[in-house]
């Protein structure tokens, strides 16, 4: 398929060569370790976040978008990120890591155009275009190996679904919103969907190296185990499965939701980690976040999600065992990854670790509970 996308068009200067994460692609030649070195460093996790003055960054969003208000900052892991009061009017103002290369964030910005084009009913957060008409501004850097670049959206009011005790039926109404979203990015393509993400599972089979972070036995047996199942159940699969560009975190913390709306999922934000991949990582990554929610059935609430997806989307039935490998895999992964973060930031370790002790803990009732046997109909 021919790209949907080109990154000069967009009428924000110069686009970045597309080559520019070459070696980080060579690392597939190296030791794991080197390699999870390599896509971490594509990730954006490693660079040091570079924060500009919260009036500095209003006057920029003045000069290209002519909105004016008040700044409010949010806690993110990478970019800059903002709520804007401009008026009646709330906007989300999200500045890119001099790091982190804005082609990337051009491949970001293009999916959400195209949904916008080709799947407005989509509750899906929008661009807000500059003065300019351009759906994102290049800002130069004083440090970084990039300019930054500089986007406003819409702000989508509504609950997150990870503050919502959800029901069955509200469950599978997540599954097949995001069934729905995957359909709509089935024709879209770019020259940088196939990106090195740290979080992207089909690499996940070369992250064993993070396990030496890993300090309790009970915690690394368990991690071993999961490694061992996903290397059964999903390596030898990897080269077949249906794969396309997806969401890549369709999580709790992504999904707003009004429990009083028949659609249920009212808003889906965050497309930062949108990568080609194989399709059942991506509803892996809702599966994930659910597992475990209750200890005395924790596949309960994955399961319904899974069911929801299934009914608007089918999948290959040699694909439905993969997915209780690839689940349990991204949970861990989420854990490894904070682990392994926590060993090169001793200042933030024992906030760290405290927020992942939960998803080892739903990892242990996940293992202790029976595999689930999925049925070809849902």
């Amino acid at each position: 398929m021919s790209p949907s996308f080109d990154p000069t068009a967009l009428g924000t200067g110069p686009a970045p060569a597309i080559g520019a994460a070459d070696s980080a692609q060579a690392a597939w030649g190296n030791s794991d370790s080197a390699f999870i070195d390599a896509v971490a460093s594509e990730s954006g996790l490693l660079a040091e976040q570079s924060q500009l003055a919260d009036s500095t960054v209003l006057e920029l969003v003045e000069q290209s978008y002519g909105l004016k208000g008040t700044l409010v900052r949010i806690p993110t892991e990478k970019d800059e990120t903002f709520r804007l009061r401009d008026g009646e009017e709330t906007y989300l103002v999200k500045l890119s890591s001099p790091d982190e290369d804005p082609v990337i964030v051009h491949l970001q910005t293009a999916c959400m155009e195209h949904l916008e084009r080709t799947a407005p009913e989509l509750p899906v957060q929008r661009l807000v275009r500059s003065l300019d008409g351009d759906p994102q501004v290049l800002i130069p850097a004083s440090v970084g190996a990039f300019d930054r670049v500089l986007r406003v959206m819409r702000f989508m009011p509504g609950d997150l679904l990870a503050n919502h005790e959800a029901s069955a039926g509200q469950l599978q109404l997540v599954g097949s919103s995001l069934a729905r979203l995957g359909i709509a990015l089935q024709d879209f393509d770019h020259p940088r969907a196939e990106r090195l993400l740290l979080w992207d599972l089909k690499h996940f089979h070369r992250m064993r190296p993070l396990l030496d972070h890993v300090g309790e036995k009970q915690k690394r047996s368990l991690a071993e185990d999961i490694f061992d199942q996903f290397d059964e159940k999903v390596v030898p699969l990897l080269d077949t499965l249906t794969s396309q560009v997806v969401h890549g975190d369709f999580s709790p913390f992504n999904v707003l939701v009004n429990p009083d709306s028949p659609d249920y999922v009212t808003g889906i934000i965050d497309f930062g980690d949108v990568v080609r991949t194989p399709v059942i990582f991506d509803i892996s990554v809702t599966m994930a976040n659910l597992l475990g929610a209750d200890p005395s059935s924790p596949w309960k609430h994955a399961l319904h999600a899974m069911n929801g997806y299934r009914k608007i989307r089918p999948l290959p039935v040699e694909e439905f065992e993969a997915l209780t490998a690839s689940a349990p895999a991204r949970l861990l992964l989420r854990a490894l990854i904070t682990e392994w973060r926590a060993s090169q930031l001793p200042q933030r370790r024992d906030y760290l670790l405290s927020h992942s002790q939960p998803d080892w803990d739903r990892l242990a009732s996940t293992a202790a509970a029976p595999t689930p046997k999925l049925t070809t109909t849902p």
